[in-house]
């Protein structure tokens, strides 16, 4: 296309946006924290423009909404559920406006009766509205209701919300695990795709899929050990030797054996409260069990994981760099298994290769540094 042609086209573009009355004055819109985190002075500043567009233009749900965002993030959660009410109220229908409400009140006002009806009611009207439905997930495993959550995940499932690269990914962490496994993950980006894998296509259902942050909630607690009796560790469900919830029955877990314990590579141990210790198997971190032999835990890499999406030219890499650093994962398990001692010296020159293709590509010129070091011994 030539630039006469392109010129053409933008001219175009900008008579349709102004003609419909969306003009060029519209504030940037607030990224969520998983695809783009700013600083807070940022924040406030995007509340100031969206308040002050809303001023000028009136009230819609998408201005509202944004308004909404930029304050939660800015700290002034008060003031976001205002803009959210304020969104539901003008446009009751609105699953952007229904979703963020329904957020607000589960998230800040502990009022997930309420939520749940503003979240359903999005679902039933956008049933592929990706933070609405994760929203609802973590309201019913809170409530202890895997049942009711399994069904939304199911939807997330066949409405595709899951991006591809994140499917393959939840794969990977699956794919290579010992029968009965348990799978403590930490976010959104390591948690809600393989449980969307596993009640959607019933992928790896023998393994548990447990949220660390949930692991502090009773119903949850209670819900997880009656569907894996497996892996309930035994004493009382209750905190102790000052540790949390979450950090007891973990360590408890891993001391007891009663079921191989795995960390995803994305977890934060900082705040654990005790050092479990670890060995890298393929994308995940064992803690407890009898793993694979290092050859075997890299060849997971070569014969059994989805990698091609880690790549891909069509997926939209700019507009969520989140994904983009969650994917430094399989480098950081590469640099691991390459200084454990019984891999073969063919095993390591594939994996390596694999691993720069994927720096290379995702611009991670540090990390990029580091694979071809350790090409070079």
């Amino acid at each position: 296309m030539n630039v006469y042609a392109r010129r053409t086209i933008a001219a175009c573009l900008l008579f349709v946006l102004f003609d419909a009355g969306v003009g060029l004055s519209q504030p940037q819109i607030v990224p969520r924290l998983t695809e783009r985190e700013l600083d807070q002075a940022s924040y406030v500043e995007l509340a100031r423009e969206w308040k002050e567009y809303i001023a000028k233009h009136g009230e819609s749900p998408v201005a509202l909404v944004n308004l909404g965002m930029a304050y939660e993030y800015a700290g002034e959660v008060e003031a976001a559920y205002i803009a959210g009410k304020r969104a539901v109220e003008i446009a009751p229908e609105d699953a952007a406006a229904l979703a963020f409400l329904g957020k607000i009140l589960s998230k800040y006002k502990h009022d997930t009766e309420r939520a749940t009806e503003l979240l359903e009611r999005c679902r039933g009207i956008a049933p592929d509205h990706e933070h609405g439905l994760k929203t609802l997930v973590v309201i019913y495993n809170s409530r202890g209701e895997l049942a009711k959550s399994e069904e939304v995940l199911k939807t997330i499932f066949r409405q595709r919300v899951i991006p591809r690269p994140l499917e393959d990914y939840a794969y990977n962490m699956l794919v290579g695990l010992p029968q009965g496994a348990v799978l403590i993950t930490n976010g959104d980006n390591d948690t809600f795709p393989p449980l969307a894998l596993q009640a959607g296509m019933g992928f790896r259902s023998d393994v548990a899929v447990v949220n660390r942050h949930l692991l502090n909630v009773n119903d949850y607690v209670e819900a997880l050990f009656e569907r894996y009796p497996s892996v309930k560790p035994g004493g009382r469900i209750e905190a102790e030797d000052d540790l949390s919830l979450s950090s007891t029955l973990l360590k408890r877990m891993i001391d007891e054996q009663k079921a191989p314990v795995y960390f995803a590579a994305s977890v934060d141990f900082g705040d654990l409260g005790f050092s479990p210790e670890l060995v890298t198997e393929g994308m995940n971190l064992r803690a407890s069990g009898k793993g694979l032999t290092p050859e075997e835990s890299a060849r997971l890499f070569l014969e059994k994981y989805r990698l091609d999406s880690a790549t891909d030219w069509s997926f939209s890499w700019d507009l969520v760099p989140g994904h983009s650093r969650l994917l430094a994962n399989y480098i950081s398990c590469v640099y691991n298994l390459a200084n454990q001692e019984g891999v073969s010296a063919d095993t390591m020159r594939l994996l390596l290769d694999k691993a720069l293709d994927i720096t290379e590509f995702h611009e991670m010129d540090r990390l990029s540094y580091v694979i071809k070091s350790l090409q070079k011994k």
